[in-house]
């Protein structure tokens, strides 16, 4: 043998190393005994050796406190992410796309309800075990064992025929169930949303015929027939086209016998004082909002030899979209009020003024602090009031220019900053619940809601960032609503700093606060090392819930087939979850994890199972958790980070965005029609520049010109 070659081990020498193992296994002390017990677990298996192996290996790491990076942030996953693809190829009509469903779903049903099983006996075997353990006297010189674990697939389930034509009835009363209704209603589409929403990228066609060349050599061969075949390619590229615009400017001379200048206008063209297009505004708008895109790097994409974009110029461009859209903003705000069903989430949010500012309050505690960023637009009152005095200005300036003053003609124009525009309707700072001050918590919080129930369309996705939570947006949108709409429903992940606690709130609505069944969920993902097989089977169960909903999209949603779907296999799920969360909760103390997380479900179980009982509800919050996705990318990325009014900027603009990619217009072309409105337009009556509501004029307007 070369020096240093391996010599490889057969199976029976692997089978005798794990006997010898075992067999000393009283002989050896802890350490020893613990570490070669790792390996005796690949050294046993059977089939597949290298995932044992690396099995093994993992824990080994643990063991030895080397835990790879990629193992330090665990993600909880989705249910469905381990499902097989769709097989069966492309139907080729509806009764054959329903029948190959069908078939997926039942190949699905007898999978999980088999493994399912498998996991609940032995869930009781260990229970069993445990019993055991804590009513028999162990004797203290004897060392304790873990036991070893087993296979789900070397349990025998052997079914009675009995149970396997139960099987099969379970498999078509839910096929039943989904086929309710005669078929999918629009109004009752799960939520969705688009990383890339159509219209959001400019499409053009052309189409170029490419004549076939016959060889000098066959030219005088007869052409028997020609056929023209369709292909296509698909071209995409980065251009920066300079306009130069010919302003014709005339000189006149007025009644009054003054020369006057008068020019053509470039509002068609774009905004003055910014040199670019309302198009460039709004592709601008949808790479910063919807893809976070830091300026810098836009900045050295658009630049060229004759006119070089800095990150300054492109982020004062975008401020000057948002506060185009502000009037749009927080009339969605006010719609959103009115919506019967609403969800939100939270994310922690950084922002270098605020952080700043807490950080000097706090290093100097016995000088008299110094004003906060946020003083003129902290409550409601108190950014009317900064509004106020900057109208206040603005009007003499205008009258001190109109009486000629040539220094109020050079100085600059104040407006209003977006925290007070904003502000005079959302309170940017919130109290603590004991009225201990206000919060210092910076967070961004998305809610989303119907406008009008029956429409999906009418999705509105809206952003805040302030020193608040979740909750106490909430709060702040109830106070727009109207009191006869007294029925609404919060759902979130029941932590305290998302429920509504304000007492005027309860006594003018009926508040019902929901759960996310992928809340309830996470938990058992991310720390399934502890409790393998408990945690399997649990994250097993909400699989199938996982699994109901992904077939209700499939067959088509509707009242009928959602509440018999939810009411009969759901509720079933749902209860087994029950009875697993109640037998960890016996053996998990509530001071771990997986206690916690059981006490949570047991807990909160009605808030959980809500959706249940009501087609209208998601069993998830998933969506508002992928609409802050983003929100650490944009904070580690671009300038909104460093000021209070960059982050409304973003607030405003992907506000926008999301709204306009649910309400299903071309983005771009939405952008670009409300930007080249009239400010006053758009101010005095918003309602009609949202995504949903220029939709629809869009709409009649096009069927108009048709008709």
């Amino acid at each position: 043998m070369k020096p240093g070659a391996v010599e490889e081990l057969s199976a029976e020498q692997r089978k005798e190393i794990a006997a010898w193992i075992d067999a000393h296994q009283t002989e050896l002390p802890d350490s020893v005994r613990i570490f070669l017990g790792l390996h005796q677990r690949y050294l046993i298996a059977e089939g597949n050796l290298r995932k044992s192996f690396e099995a093994a290996l993992r824990e080994l790491r643990r063991a030895l406190h080397i835990i790879p990076s990629s193992e330090k942030l665990r993600r909880s996953g989705s249910p469905l992410g381990g499902l097989p693809p769709r097989d069966g190829g492309t139907a080729k009509s509806a009764e054959e796309e329903i029948e190959q469903q069908i078939a997926r779903r039942n190949r699905l049903a007898d999978w999980h309800r088999d493994l399912r099983k498998r996991h609940r006996r032995r869930s009781k075997q260990l229970l069993e075990k445990l019993a055991k353990m804590t009513t028999e006297k162990v004797d203290d010189a004897q060392p304790k064992r873990k036991h070893e674990p087993v296979r789900l697939e070397d349990i025998e389930l052997n079914l009675t025929p009995e149970e396997i034509a139960e099987d099969k009835a379970a498999n078509q009363r839910f096929i039943e169930h989904t086929l309710l209704g005669g078929g999918a209603d629009p109004a009752m589409a799960s939520v969705n949303e688009t990383l890339m929403p159509g219209g959001a990228v400019l499409e053009r066609e052309d189409q170029e015929h490419l004549p076939a060349e016959i060889p000098p050599e066959l030219s005088d061969v007869p052409v028997l027939k020609t056929l023209n075949e369709k292909r296509v390619r698909y071209d995409f590229s980065v251009s920066v086209t300079r306009i130069e615009l010919e302003v014709e400017k005339k000189v006149i001379l007025d009644r009054e016998g003054q020369r006057r200048v008068i020019a053509a206008s470039t509002r068609d063209f774009g905004p003055p004082r910014f040199g670019v297009t309302w198009d460039a505004l709004a592709t601008l708008a949808i790479l910063v909002g919807q893809y976070a895109m830091p300026f810098n790097r836009l900045g050295s994409l658009f630049s060229t030899s004759a006119k070089r974009f800095t990150a300054g110029a492109l982020s004062r461009m975008l401020h000057y979209v948002a506060r185009r859209y502000v009037p749009i903003y927080l009339e969605l705000a006010t719609e959103l009020a009115g919506a019967e069903i609403l969800a939100g989430d939270d994310t922690s949010c950084r922002v270098l003024e605020v952080s700043t500012h807490f950080a000097q309050s706090a290093s100097s505690p016995a000088k008299k602090p110094n004003k906060p960023p946020w003083a003129d637009y902290a409550t409601p009152r108190i950014a009317e009031e900064s509004f106020g005095r900057c109208e206040l200005a603005r009007r003499a300036r205008i009258e001190r220019r109109e009486a000629g003053d040539r220094e109020a003609r050079r100085a600059p124009e104040e407006t209003a900053s977006l925290g007070v525009l904003i502000g005079r309707k959302l309170a940017f700072e919130s109290l603590r619940r004991n009225s201990d001050g206000p919060k210092e918590a910076m967070h961004t919080t998305v809610i989303s809601g119907r406008s009008a129930a029956a429409d999906p369309q009418s999705l509105i996705i809206f952003y805040r960032s302030h020193l608040g939570s979740c909750g106490n947006l909430f709060e702040l949108i109830l106070k727009n609503r109207d009191a006869r709409l007294r029925n609404v429903i919060f759902q979130g992940d029941l932590s305290t700093t998302n429920l509504v606690t304000a007492p005027e709130l309860h006594a003018r609505f009926a508040i019902q606060q929901i759960g996310c069944a992928a809340h309830a969920r996470r938990p058992f993902a991310i720390n399934c090392d502890e409790a393998p097989e408990q945690c399997e089977y649990m994250l097993h169960l909400f699989l199938g819930l996982a699994m109901h909903e992904d077939q209700l999209d499939a067959f088509g949603r509707n009242r009928e087939n959602v509440l018999a779907v939810r009411g009969s296999e759901s509720r079933e799920m749902w209860n087994e979850i029950l009875a697993l969360a109640n037998d960890m909760a016996q053996v998990w103390s509530k001071a771990t994890t997986l206690g916690t997380a059981a006490r949570y479900i047991i807990k909160h179980f009605e808030a959980l199972t809500a959706y249940l009982d009501d087609p209208r509800l998601e069993a998830t919050n998933n969506l508002r958790e992928r609409m802050l996705r983003t929100e650490k990318l944009i904070e580690g990325s671009s300038m909104f980070r460093k000021s209070l009014e960059g982050r409304f900027v973003l607030d405003v603009v992907r506000t926008v965005l999301q709204t306009a990619v649910a309400a299903g217009v071309p983005v771009h072309e939405y952008l670009t029609s409300v930007l080249r409105e009239d400010d006053y337009d758009i101010a005095a009556n918003p309602a009609r520049f949202t995504p949903r509501a220029w939709a629809a004029t869009n709409r009649e307007s096009t069927a108009t010109a048709s008709a």
